[in-house]
């Protein structure tokens, strides 16, 4: 019997993915947990493993297409019966063409009664004659209804036989129906981004499962200019009211002026020169800009920098390293101590460790810590789950773990999901100062920079002193529709006072 092996939920807000290369060809056997292909999302960059062991009868999808969470990929047959399961649809599907010629002579007899119909409300099926039916089934099926009834209302060469609607019940682009449909077919994040554009629904094509609007189709839409239509209608008031210049009633018209204005095109990128090289982008490098372009667009990020003395956990790892790395081979990190401040000052702090969902907060009652990772051909963010009941010894093992598997591609769909709260360690390569952004729909992102030796003026037994101290800038970004900076100040004062205060005696784990 043949499973099919669909595109998976690779993330809370994903909903569509790219298949990068498949590592099984049609009739490789493989075994169950086998990499079957590679999947690169706005999030994630993972191998999605085979369901069931046996043949891979059908690969339905080829490499670099993108398709929806859901979506059929490929065919494992698990007990051999793969062709005779491929041939028996064949068989079922012969006679069906017989009931379309049934219904040939009605459709053909209803072709030479009037078109009024489309004239028509929708609304009212009674004018729709029936044999026309099945067509306009299949019509409304890819989401053109509209679109076909108004050729067929024109191109009616004869008045009609039958007494014709009243002309006000004439719909004009039946704006009801396409909301309706429109608003089914769409996330918040995605209704909320029609509104802040002024667009209509019923002009948007969804590309999306079941004809979904995504938030490509909407960037798409006012990438290409086509937000305007409202703005386009502005000069019809000001006509209006030359045309009956007598009218009281027509100084009301000026609502239209807070149209918003179209999204301004980006500026032309000229033709390479001479000695100009082009690279095309790989999937990952287009998931991760158009993630990062839509995250911007939508979420108002707002930053937040203290300056933080690592002196005592520099100290103490000093003291410490050398024995750790004879246990577990491998050094102390960093990451790992500030990872165990965030999550010890969440638990004070819990609006941080939180998700936007349009019109509510939602308090996330696991921690679990993205941690970001560089690899060779871009970022992915794998998930430390409830990173708050590690020690600190564990947080570092699973660190090292992770990473090293990410940078090899062997991560598994579960370690890139479910992240309420990223740590990133922009330090590594020596930077200072780092504005990041949010791993939405989280509302927060912490960088940690590099520590390095400053002069600092203390007080030490009430007089001031300048010592030379290890420091480290520490950056939050948050989503200013959920945190405001004084939420945030009070979380970074308290993982500030959590690693300053470092107890030289702390417990690795």
């Amino acid at each position: 019997m043949a499973t099919t092996i669909k595109m998976p939920q690779l993330g809370e807000s994903v909903t569509e993915g790219t298949i990068e290369r498949w590592l099984v060809s049609e009739g490789d056997t493989v075994e169950q947990y086998d990499p079957l292909f590679e999947v690169v999302t706005d999030k994630v960059n993972a191998e999605v493993p085979a369901e069931i062991g046996g043949t891979v009868t059908k690969i339905l999808i080829p490499d670099g297409e993108t398709v929806a969470v859901g979506t059929a990929v490929a065919e494992i047959d698990a007990d051999g019966a793969g062709a005779a399961a491929a041939d028996a649809p064949a068989a079922e599907a012969a006679p069906a063409p017989a009931e379309p010629a049934a219904e040939a002579p009605q459709a053909e007899s209803d072709a030479a009664a009037p078109a009024v119909p489309a004239e028509g409300n929708p609304a009212e099926p009674a004018p729709v004659a029936e044999g026309e039916t099945p067509a306009a089934a299949s019509v409304a099926d890819d989401g053109s209804a509209e679109m076909e009834q108004g050729p067929t209302a024109s191109a009616a060469p004869e008045p009609p036989a039958t007494p014709a609607p009243a002309p006000t019940a004439t719909p004009a682009p039946s704006p009801g129906s396409a909301d309706a449909d429109g608003a089914a077919r769409m996330t918040p994040a995605v209704r909320r981004l029609v509104r802040e554009h002024g667009i209509d629904i019923a002009a948007l094509q969804g590309s999306g499962a079941g004809g979904r609007v995504t938030r490509d189709d909407v960037l798409a839409f006012i990438e290409k200019g086509a937000a305007a239509p409202a703005a386009a209608g502005e000069p019809a008031a000001p006509q209006a009211a030359e045309a009956s210049p007598t009218t009281p009633a027509e100084p009301a018209a000026p609502a239209p002026a807070a149209t918003p204005a179209p999204a301004p095109t980006p500026p032309a990128i000229p033709a390479p020169s001479g000695g100009d090289t082009e690279l095309p982008l790989s999937q990952m490098r287009k998931a991760i800009a158009r993630r990062m372009t839509q995250v911007k667009q939508t979420v108002p990020h707002a930053y937040t920098v203290v300056e933080v003395d690592m002196t005592n956990v520099v100290k103490w790892r000093e003291a410490n390293n050398m024995a750790f790395k004879a246990r577990e081979g491998a050094s102390l990190s960093y990451v790992a101590v500030v990872v165990k401040a965030v999550t010890e000052t969440l638990r004070k702090h819990p609006t941080l460790n939180s998700q936007f969902a349009d019109d509510k907060i939602i308090l996330k009652q696991a921690m679990n810590i993205g941690i970001a990772v560089a690899v060779d051909n871009g970022l992915i963010v794998p998930v430390l789950h409830d990173a708050d009941q590690l020690s600190i010894s564990g947080v570092n093992a699973r660190i090292r773990d992770i990473s090293s598997r990410a940078h090899a591609g062997k991560l598994r769909l579960d370690e890139l999901q479910g992240g309420t709260f990223t740590v990133n360690n922009t330090g590594w390569f020596g930077s200072v100062s780092s504005m990041p952004i949010i791993n939405a729909p989280e509302v927060a992102i912490l960088s940690m920079e590099a520590i390095v030796k400053r002069p600092r003026v203390m007080e030490i037994e009430g007089s001031d002193v300048i010592a030379i101290r290890h420091m480290m800038n520490m950056t939050c970004s948050f989503d200013h529709r959920v945190l405001d900076g004084a939420q945030v100040g009070f979380f970074l004062a308290d993982v500030r006072k959590f690693l300053e205060e470092w107890d030289a005696n702390t417990p690795i784990g």
